[in-house]
């Protein structure tokens, strides 16, 4: 039981992902988490290299590994740039 703290988000912004089974797919990124009306947690996608392309999915499905995996976050190096 967690007495008053929320339990760690399953998504967060930033959290990358590629379609499974796509060898040289679209990375796609998280920019936001939301719950609909129904409960049902939602992410908002945008495509790393275009960010013109966009997607809404269901956070069941972008956690499946049949659907999508998931791509480790860029490390920082020591300067505080993004290698």
């Amino acid at each position: 039981m967690l007495f008053g703290r929320k339990a760690p988000a399953p998504l967060q912004v930033g959290d990358r992902f590629v379609k499974a089974g796509i060898r040289f797919g679209t990375v796609w990124e998280i920019v936001r988490v939301w719950t609909t009306g129904d409960q049902l947690l939602h992410a908002r996608l945008n495509g790393v290299e275009n960010h013109g392309e966009t997607m809404a999915v269901s956070a069941k499905t972008l956690v499946d590994r049949q659907f999508f995996t998931p791509v480790p976050r860029p490390v920082s190096s020591a300067s505080g740039t993004i290698e």
